[in-house]
Formats: structure tokens, sequence, C-alpha cells
């Protein structure tokens, strides 16, 4: 009989522990393809999952800047963390306010996979390897913009050979 008991609990806490897992939602960032050669252009494409609107650079007229960063596997399987524009000091840019994307709606944007060198202007086309690209996003509860965070969400990697 306890052994029937003790079965029931461990049964009934796997189930528990089962429903009390938390799904976080946010946005879908995926590549349109898995594989493509040096110098060819990446469609990347932001959905929105959630039930409310969201804000990023990647359906603005300056998407680029949606790119927190750019991640190169090494064949250590670790990510490196490259840049896909020029950084303060070096440039100063005028940037695009992000756009405004609705539920279940879809932005693209062509990236030309270019890696500025240590965040100055000078920049060289992304060489074969894994990558993956780390996109801002927002979310605003309310008006006032002290109260907006950046969020951030990886995209799928992909292979450039």
């Amino acid at each position: 009989m306890k052994k029937i008991l003790l079965t029931i609990f461990v049964l009934f806490s796997f189930v528990a522990i089962g429903f009390c897992q938390v799904q976080i939602l946010q946005p879908t960032i995926k590549s349109d393809k898995e594989f493509y050669e040096v110098g060819e252009v990446i469609k990347i494409t932001l959905t929105n999952d959630l039930s409310e609107n969201i804000f990023s650079h990647i359906g603005s007229l300056t998407p680029v800047f949606a790119v927190d960063n750019i991640g190169k596997k090494d064949p250590g399987g670790n990510w490196v963390k490259l840049f896909a524009q020029c950084q303060y000091p070096h440039c100063m840019w005028d940037i695009d306010g992000p756009a405004e994307i609705g539920p279940r709606q879809s932005v693209s944007f062509e990236w030309n996979p270019l890696i500025y060198i240590d965040g100055t202007d000078k920049y060289s086309q992304a060489r074969t390897g894994i990558y993956r690209l780390l996109i801002l996003y927002q979310i605003r509860k309310d008006a006032s913009s002290e109260n907006w965070e950046w969020l951030k969400v990886y995209s799928n990697d992909f292979t450039i050979q």
C-alpha cells in the first residue's frame, strides 16, 4: 500500500511541476534561410508572438539599429560578441524611432552582414561560421518613456559558408 501511495505521489508531483512551468513569450526572430554564402544579404524577420504591441527598429528606416550585437560561435562552442554598426565615439548616427508592431504581425529587413571591428568605423564582410543576432525590442506599458525598457531576443542560428 505504501508503494502505491508513493508511486501516486511521485506521479502527481511530476504533473504538478509540468503545470507550474512558466513559458515566457517573446517575439520570434528568424533568418529566411539556414545557409548563406559569404557576402549574401540575409533577410531577418521579427514576428510579434505577444498579445500586445511591441516596438523595434526592425520596422523603421534604420533597422540595423535593432541589432544589439552579432554572435559568432567560436571553435569551442562559445559565442563571441561582434558589432553590427559603428559605435560612439567612433560614429554618431541619426536613428529613426522604433516602429510599432501589432500582435501576430511580422516585419523584415535585409541585413548586409558586416562586422564593425571593435565598434569602430572599420568593417569587414562576415566570414564563414555560425552566427545569430541579438535583437532589441520594447513593450511600452504606459506613455512615459522613463518606463520603457529595451528587451532582447536571439535569432535562430544561421551559417555563412
